[in-house]
């Protein structure tokens, strides 16, 4: 491949996710932040897993959109669940830290490793949820056995997701552009291979 077309062919990732992270800010916003997050970005998943599987042509906006539109109560729902449980943790942790018992600082461990599962089930429900067809309880309960059962998986993410932060760190008008999606592009990216192993040892 010449050297121009490589050029040409990183333009046009950098121009696609350029949008497809100015299409996750402004519906979110649009949907009041709160109740705009969790469909903006199953949206942005939806996206990201075509391109993952070499779909190039599917119209950005129009298939944003409407994913939006159809998933917005849906994905709230499971967005509440988690959001709860956050909530939940955080409030255990803020109790937790203000007590001087020796237990307490036992019980904060716990609960702060319980936290970083639920942080980890909570980022594979995004691609297991634009991947599968299941309903509410499964796609919240699938999304806890992936994290359990992917160690590699994960830490992959995690190591990936640290070198795309120090990118970042040391240039920050980055965020504004490629925030969601070079993320979740490594995120939908590893689950991928993951999904299509499961889907495998189904048929076998």
């Amino acid at each position: 491949m010449k050297f121009g077309d490589v050029l040409l062919n990183f333009c046009e990732w950098i121009w696609r996710f350029m949008i497809l992270n100015f299409l996750w800010v402004i519906f979110m916003v649009s949907g009041g932040v709160v109740l705009g997050i969790m469909p903006s970005t199953v949206a942005t998943f939806y996206i990201l897993r075509k391109w993952v599987q070499g779909n190039f042509d599917i119209p950005i906006f129009k298939t944003f959109k409407d994913v939006y539109k159809k998933e917005f109560i849906n994905s709230n729902k499971c967005g509440f669940v988690f959001f709860a449980l956050f909530a939940f943790l955080a409030f255990d942790l803020t109790i937790l830290y203000k007590m001087e018992a020796l237990y307490s600082t036992v019980l904060y461990i716990i609960v702060m490793t319980v936290l970083f599962f639920v942080s980890i089930s909570f980022m594979f429900f995004f691609p297991l949820y634009v991947h599968f067809e299941q309903n509410n309880k499964e796609y919240i309960k699938n999304s806890f056995i992936i994290a359990l059962s992917s160690p590699f998986q994960t830490l992959l993410i995690l190591i990936g997701l640290y070198i795309l932060s120090y990118i970042v760190k040391g240039n920050l008008g980055l965020v504004l552009f490629f925030f969601m999606v070079i993320p979740g592009y490594l995120i939908m990216h590893v689950s991928n291979k993951k999904f299509k192993h499961i889907q495998r040892s189904m048929y076998y």
